[in-house]
């Protein structure tokens, strides 16, 4: 990446204003729980690849999918942008993501009942996004051992 970021105070220097917001719609359509706004922000062949599935994620529809599993098994679900540096095409962000476990949570290791429990998982997520300015390839790392221990599974 370059030396042009943002950061979630603001520009340091450099024009990445449009990316920011871009970044900013997608959580806020997560924090809305609109699966299908938040998948629009992918292109039609996006790759997601995330410790949360085994395979990687693949294609807009897979990505709709497979965060509205994650709206249904933690329907208060919110993600904090706490930091986030950008670069013309690539973003790299660490969040906090918040929910109550409340529905099924298909997981690589098979489905967790829920437990009624609340999690307050950090994320760190890198993507780069495309001419079209949709997002090509996402790597998302989640804790998942302390959302496993929050979750009382471990």
């Amino acid at each position: 990446m370059s030396d042009i970021h943002t950061s979630v105070v603001g520009p340091v220097h450099g024009d990445s204003g449009d990316r920011r917001g871009d970044v900013e719609k997608a959580i806020a359509a997560l924090n809305a729980h609109d699966a299908a706004g938040f998948a629009a922000t992918y292109s039609p062949d996006a790759v997601v690849y995330t410790a949360a599935s085994p395979e990687p994620v693949r294609g807009q529809a897979a990505i709709q999918r497979d965060t509205q599993r994650w709206i249904d098994s933690m329907p208060d679900m919110t993600m904090e942008i706490e930091e986030l540096v950008l670069d013309d095409s690539t973003a790299a962000m660490r969040l906090l993501f918040v929910g109550t476990h409340t529905g099924p949570l298909e997981t690589p290791i098979g489905v967790v009942e829920p437990t009624g429990r609340r999690v307050a998982v950090p994320m760190a997520v890198f993507n780069r996004r495309g001419e079209n300015g949709a997002i090509e390839v996402e790597h998302r790392y989640l804790d998942m051992m302390s959302m496993a221990q929050q979750l009382g599974l471990t």
